[in-house]
């Protein structure tokens, strides 16, 4: 069984759409935001949108690790794509959520402890479940910032 994978991916989905302990879930922010919102910046700050592309393309990269392609790398035009329409950005998080719980309940316990391979620097696959936690939560927190900026 893969227990402590399953753990990291409750973390996941209550960070998500639950109620996580440091505050409201990733889907409830982003619901409030509007189109309009969403284009919203702070000096030179990311957009919102950008913010959610940028969350999305970091979880394709976990994903693809979690699943063997150890080739994957987020290129410099994804890392910050281009933002199309803000209904497209929140279906494309929505999407790479499911696959990265998905993922992460399917990865075995046994290779928690393993190092990513072909990484520019060494962690183990728990880092980088733990990982994309904490820049999911790095980045709502800017969200909120630009959100409530413009009130």
């Amino acid at each position: 069984m893969n227990e402590e994978a399953h753990r990291i991916a409750r973390m996941l989905e209550k960070t998500w759409n639950k109620s996580p302990w440091y505050g409201p879930s990733i889907n409830s922010i982003l619901a409030e935001v509007t189109a309009k919102e969403a284009s919203r910046r702070i000096g030179q700050s990311h957009s919102i949108i950008e913010l959610v592309l940028h969350m999305t393309s970091w979880r394709g990269f976990v994903v693809s690790r979690l699943r063997g392609n150890n080739e994957f790398q987020v290129e410099e035009a994804d890392n910050f794509p281009t933002p199309g329409s803000w209904s497209d950005a929140i279906q494309k998080l929505e999407q790479g959520q499911q696959e990265l719980v998905a993922a992460a309940k399917e990865f075995p316990d046994t290779k928690l402890g393993e190092l990513v391979p072909h990484a520019s620097h060494k962690y183990t696959y728990y880092t980088l479940l733990h990982g994309i936690l904490q820049h999911d939560i790095y980045h709502i927190g800017q969200i909120q910032l630009i959100r409530k900026s413009a009130s």
